[in-house]
């Protein structure tokens, strides 16, 4: 264990884990937009970085990366780091202004624009890359980033329906501004251009999963169709009742970003 102080606290922390993880481990604020913790750091957001000092020396560094190595000592709320976090928020505004509410909330200020707005599709996405990167680490790989700087999207390759996409919607479930749009009308989900059919679970007839996300789960778990179309609320009750000697909904969803 190595010693490791954060904001003049002093904190035990293994060797090599990720600062950011100690500062959640300890519920120590610090914002992200990028991070997920079943995915390796990305320091795409450069939200969460932190002030590493060394007598009247310091610079910032991204939590989500950088690795507790040595005694060292950390500042979450110095002026140095919010200064740094507020104009990296007023710049990501510029690309994405309907994602204002959600960056305000992550740095607990309110703040105006200062850049000019620039001409994107999308103006919700902050570019974080947490729905590929989930779509990558699942084996899908359905959508990436296309295009350069100011044109630079998160889409489908050729901006076309992708067959590799599952319609699973963890994508969307990552999103931290709501910038991806999955919809389920009359039974069907509505996600990257397809409209999958929604396949119903056989305890308590809610549609809820697409026939290539139960393929999916086929190839990873090698369970049965019948087990991976229960529900997870009907999972959970069965679970709780000692019925369900298979897959945990817990497990069922770490499948898609193992």
């Amino acid at each position: 264990m190595i010693e490791i102080y954060i904001n003049d606290q002093s904190y035990e922390a293994e060797e090599h884990l990720k600062l950011l993880e100690v500062c959640k481990a300890h519920d120590i604020p610090v914002p992200t937009l990028c991070y997920h913790s079943a995915l390796p750091g990305f320091a795409g957001c450069r939200l969460c970085v932190v002030e590493l000092r060394k007598g009247e020396w310091s610079k910032l560094v991204t939590a989500c990366e950088y690795p507790v190595q040595r005694p060292e000592h950390f500042y979450t709320d110095s002026e140095k780091v919010r200064n740094s976090r507020r104009m990296t928020a007023k710049l990501l505004l510029a690309r994405a202004p309907e994602a204002k509410e959600t960056l305000e909330n992550l740095l607990g200020e309110s703040f105006e624009p200062e850049f000019e707005p620039l001409d994107v599709f999308n103006k919700k996405c902050v570019l974080c890359g947490l729905c590929y990167r989930v779509c990558q680490s699942q084996g899908t790989a359905a959508i990436y980033t296309i295009g350069r700087g100011a044109n630079k999207v998160v889409e489908t390759p050729f901006k076309e329906a992708n067959d590799d996409c599952i319609g699973c919607g963890s994508c969307a479930a990552a999103c931290p501004t709501g910038a991806i749009r999955m919809m389920e009308p009359d039974g069907k989900r509505a996600i990257w251009r397809h409209r999958f059919e929604l396949l119903a679970c056989p305890i308590c007839g809610e549609q809820h999963i697409t026939q290539r996300m139960v393929a999916y789960m086929q190839k990873k778990t090698e369970l049965p169709e019948e087990e991976i179309l229960i529900c997870p609320d009907c999972r959970q009750k069965k679970l709780g009742s000692g019925m369900l000697t298979g897959l945990s909904h817990d497990e069922a969803r770490r499948a898609f970003i193992a």
